[in-house]
């Protein structure tokens, strides 16, 4: 964007000891650790604020693409408040923002949204976690309603908007979304056994949401 150069760090293997119920992944050691692997997965330019989650040499934007980036990023009110002191997850709404002028699919956009919350419960930010949830919630709706997803992407999509549901209280609606995310798997023997860790998922958090009805 700028011309900046920097140094950041790279995304590199790491080894998790399973997924919470959102699907973030869990690593060994301190939170603050699996924090940083996360946050890893996004750079974030400390010059102009440009944030994206793929290698800024593989981007090729055009005058005007780079013009509204740079005019959204300046306008942005978190990024004004945070730009001298970063908060854990400004790098990921940074990108948000990018991502919208990039025309990034809207299931791009919940994932971006989706991580930051993980970020924010790693470092006990509780409020921006709920934030993000919601931001990620609403633009998986819309990549559900507008971008024809099918397969593996359709049924865990339709999960994460059950499951984000009801970590936001709205335990009724979370069930009406594990419904329609168990119709996506199919009827047995059907079913992809790919997803059978899908379908588990699925069962135990409706049981969870139903109890929280009540």
């Amino acid at each position: 964007m700028c011309g900046h150069v920097f140094r950041a760090p790279q995304a590199g293997s790491y080894v998790t000891v399973g997924r919470e119920t959102d699907l973030c992944p869990k690593f060994p050691g301190r939170q603050s650790d699996g924090s940083r692997k996360i946050q890893d997965t996004i750079t974030m330019c400390p010059a102009c604020s440009f944030a994206a989650s793929e290698d800024f040499s593989d981007l090729d934007l055009a005058f005007d693409e780079r013009y509204d980036i740079e005019e959204r990023l300046e306008e942005d009110g978190l990024l004004k408040v945070f730009r001298t002191n970063p908060p854990p997850w400004l790098a990921f709404h940074a990108a948000e923002v990018c991502g919208q002028e990039r025309g990034l699919m809207f299931r791009e956009l919940g994932d971006l949204c989706l991580r930051a919350s993980w970020v924010c419960r790693k470092e006990r930010e509780h409020p921006f976690e709920s934030t993000f949830q919601l931001r990620a919630l609403r633009y998986f709706i819309r990549a559900l309603r507008e971008e024809g997803l099918y397969g593996r992407e359709l049924s865990v999509t339709t999960y994460l908007v059950g499951e984000l549901n009801r970590r936001l209280g709205n335990h009724r609606e979370a069930l009406n979304w594990y419904v329609n995310a168990e119709r996506t798997l199919g009827v047995e023997p059907e079913r992809d056994a790919g997803l059978a860790w899908l379908g588990r998922l699925i069962s135990e958090q409706s049981k969870l949401a139903r109890e929280q009805a009540a």
